[in-house]
């Protein structure tokens, strides 16, 4: 392992093939969802449940990646894995400000910098979010060995951070759009939670397992059961409340709980589906897609009104679905051409999409 980096990474023969199909179902709801809200097509069921779950899935399994990885022990650590993440996040979200914006420069990146979503949002925010954990790891690196008190650092460092980025949106600071940051936190944490702590806990259940059960901890027939029956329980309550309420209503305390609550089933529905689905051509085919959202993500949307003549289409007609199939399948294949050959030109590789040297 390379303990400059802190961790792993990924290469063709150890990616987790799941991991990249889920994120390929993420970005092809993102490509749908920006098919219908463009064209005007929003509906209180499909477009709603798939905004509910697209960017919270994203940051989730990104939170995930990342507590996957050894945590940063050092200063040196700590420096390699934020220039490794800036390269990968900040160079596209500021290059793309300059293709787009490149006569009002200036005001564009200052605008971009106090209103992200002008721009790709994502990436910032992600940066962040990442920025967050890894600042907590350095912070817990000060108590060595000593487990205990390495905790308690990390989450006293982390949930001052938390702390902060609440109060920015409670005054009101723009810079960063920290409401952002503050909507999305819990989704990257709770991935991040999920493989830092739930491996101990399973790799412990598996060793108590062993020695009292024949294998039969948590993480065995138990484990599966409880993971079953709490994806039931998630579908029960992500349909109850995309059929019941509207989640794009923010507007109080509770409706803000209940697209949260949403989200976090609808997620963790997602994820359970994808570790049971069966390894094919499709998931292969979601997982190879799972390698590209960046690039997706960059590009698709500026086509997503490519046929569109200015004619209203609903969801739930013959002629609108034509209309949406049509659009998706023009957007994927112009994205697809630009992202073959941008991909041949290392440098356009780096400069748009933060990949390579």
């Amino acid at each position: 392992m390379d303990r400059t980096k802190g961790y792993k990474p990924m290469t063709a023969k150890n990616r987790d093939q799941t991991l990249d199909a889920i994120k390929g179902v993420a970005i092809f709801l993102v490509m749908v969802g920006h098919v219908l809200n463009l064209n005007h097509m929003e509906d209180p069921y499909v477009y709603d449940g798939i905004r509910a779950v697209q960017m919270p899935l994203f940051m989730m399994v990104s939170g995930y990646l990342c507590g996957l990885g050894r945590p940063v022990r050092s200063l040196g650590e700590y420096g390699a894995i934020m220039k490794r993440r800036a390269i990968s996040y900040l160079v596209p979200f500021f290059v793309w400000i300059v293709v787009l914006y490149p006569l009002e420069l200036p005001g564009a990146i200052w605008d971009t910098l106090f209103h992200l979503d002008y721009g790709l949002w994502f990436l910032m925010t992600l940066f962040l979010l990442t920025a967050m954990v890894h600042t907590a790891q350095l912070a817990a690196s000060l108590a060595g060995e000593r487990a205990p008190l390495r905790e308690l650092l990390f989450w006293a460092a982390y949930g001052g951070m938390a702390v902060f980025v609440v109060a920015e949106t409670l005054v009101g600071w723009e810079f960063l759009s920290p409401s952002l940051t503050r909507m999305y936190l819990p989704f990257y944490l709770a991935g991040y939670v999920a493989t830092a702590y739930g491996r101990r806990l399973s790799q412990q259940s598996m060793r108590q397992g062993q020695r009292t059960a024949g294998g039969w901890g948590v993480s065995g027939f138990w484990g599966h059961l409880l993971c079953n029956l709490g994806a039931l329980a998630c579908a029960g309550i992500f349909f109850y409340l995309l059929i019941c309420y509207d989640l794009t209503d923010l507007g109080s305390v509770q409706a803000f709980f209940r697209q949260t609550l949403a989200s976090f089933t609808g997620c963790y529905l997602i994820f359970w589906l994808c570790r049971r689905w069966p390894s094919g051509r499709t998931k292969q085919a979601f997982a190879w897609l799972g390698g590209y959202t960046l690039e997706i993500y960059a590009l698709h949307f500026h086509f997503a009104t490519l046929l569109n003549q200015g004619q209203a289409y609903g969801l739930y007609s013959l002629q609108g679905l034509l209309f949406a199939g049509a659009s998706f399948v023009a957007m994927s294949l112009i994205t697809a051409g630009i992202i073959a050959v941008t991909k041949k030109v290392p440098l356009l590789d780096f400069l748009l999409y933060g990949k390579g040297k």
